[in-house]
């Protein structure tokens, strides 16, 4: 059965089960970290449950696109604590889907250090300069 979860903040660091197909959306088959970039109140259909936007993130950063940035351990170790990641990660913008924010779609950290709810960290505030540059970059591409 399906959980909503109190309602988030843009910029909340979160566990995804982000879709293979953004065309046709559905939780995908392994969690991973996610951003959430907006909150949507409850649509009347689902009352209870917010929606958000959360982009894609990969470990795999052997290049780097102009709609990506990263968060490194070594690079960025204050926005990597804020984060709550647990490996070098990279977002990647032009990959961004809305979907509901319940627990079909989000997954609780092994070890929860807010509560109940799917969130890793918080998005450091010298993370957002390289997310804004990259969120640009991804909508000229659009």
């Amino acid at each position: 059965m399906t959980s909503p979860y109190p309602k988030p903040t843009a910029g909340d660091v979160v566990l995804c089960k982000f879709p293979q197909d953004l065309r046709s959306p559905s939780p995908g088959p392994k969690s991973r970290p996610a951003i959430i970039l907006k909150v949507f109140e409850p649509a009347a259909s689902a009352p209870a449950t917010f929606r958000v936007q959360v982009c894609y993130a990969t470990t795999n950063r052997q290049r780097l696109f102009d709609h990506e940035f990263e968060i490194t351990r070594a690079g960025h170790a204050v926005e990597f604590e804020s984060a709550g990641l647990s490996g070098d990660t990279k977002f990647d913008l032009l990959q961004s889907v809305l979907v509901p924010y319940d627990s079909d779609w989000f997954e609780l950290p092994n070890f929860p250090q807010y509560g109940p709810v799917p969130k890793l960290g918080i998005l450091h505030p010298l993370s957002v300069p390289r997310l804004l540059r990259a969120q640009r970059a991804a909508e000229r591409l659009r």
